[in-house]
């Protein structure tokens, strides 16, 4: 039996639809016009400061070597910094690997119980 809907149900979805594209459209407007507001407040500001020097210390590249010898897949020894590691790194480490077993426990507790349930009946053999 399939119940149908009323007219009121009908215009109560429409109306509930029509908001929603609405609301849509209002808020990809207004994301654009205030994207395109920075920017143009941006390219119209002036330079006061060009003779401002910029930080370009880096930790992690020695500044006695070669860049190119330390950016690299396998860097040469010597390159980096005491800065490397340490516990933050075990710690990300940490969550990757308890993040990867919570997710393979999930999968092996949904796949066991959907299972199906075998039937251990005999037929009087």
């Amino acid at each position: 039996m399939v119940i149908q809907r009323s007219a009121s149900d009908h215009r109560r979805e429409i109306s509930r639809r029509l908001s929603f594209a609405a609301a849509t459209a209002i808020a990809a407007i207004t994301l654009i016009t205030m994207s395109a507001g920075s920017v143009s407040a941006e390219e119209g500001t002036d330079i006061g400061h060009a003779n401002t020097p910029s930080v370009t210390y880096n930790d992690f590249i020695p500044e006695e070597r070669d860049l190119s010898d330390c950016i690299s897949a396998i860097p040469k020894p010597g390159c980096g910094s005491e800065a490397k590691g340490g516990w933050r790194q075990m710690l990300v480490f940490g969550l990757v690997i308890s993040g990867v077993g919570f997710i393979g426990w999930r999968i092996v507790a949904g796949a066991r119980k959907n299972q199906p349930v075998s039937s251990l009946q005999t037929d009087g053999e």
